[in-house]
């Protein structure tokens, strides 16, 4: 069975009414008198250290978060910005706080952090890193499906300019250039 035990240092513990019914209760622990306080500071009991380090926290984020981005990749890239943006957010806080960064931190800063110390992309890039080794890898095996899509979007957008490259483009690109 699991227990929970609370520790009170006596001398700082009290209380606060908020209706002024009855100021004179006679709140006693352990034969200890509880007297009223003006003013409460809450949650000052105890204080927990997790003792765990960056790489484990950053190994925890990957495993927890990271995993469900990464096996949902074909649904998150049919996003919209904005969602992509919040998914971002997420992950800009949980880094924050695996690294102790300061809430004001400015996000370019974060995302290099985060490389740098945890290796780990931001959203967008990592879903188009997925997206990009999915078609490179279904190419290479010549899975019908990916084969006819990037022949299809070959077909599709050869005579275009690309301004912002797709896992398909660049793939393709790839593929002609062997």
């Amino acid at each position: 069975m699991n227990e929970i035990i609370f520790l009170f240092d006596i001398a700082r513990l009290g209380y606060r009414l908020y209706k002024k019914e009855s100021d004179n209760l006679n709140l006693k622990i352990y034969g200890n008198r509880i007297v009223s306080q003006k003013e409460c500071k809450f949650l000052d009991i105890v204080k927990i250290k997790w003792g765990l380090n960056q790489n484990t926290l950053g190994n925890l984020y990957k495993s927890l978060v990271g995993s469900i981005l990464d096996y949902s990749f074909p649904c998150l890239n049919s996003f919209s910005e904005n969602n992509i943006k919040k998914l971002q957010t997420i992950q800009i806080t949980a880094v924050r706080s695996i690294l102790k960064l300061k809430y004001d931190t400015p996000s370019n800063i974060v995302h290099h952090e985060a490389f740098n110390k945890l290796k780990l992309l931001t959203v967008s890039n990592r879903l188009f890193e997925l997206s990009e080794r999915y078609v490179g890898t279904g190419l290479s095996h010549s899975i019908p499906l990916v084969v006819r899509l990037v022949k299809e979007y070959k077909e599709g957008f050869e005579s275009r300019y690309i301004e912002y490259p797709t896992p398909l483009s660049f793939s393709s690109l790839q593929k002609t250039n062997k």
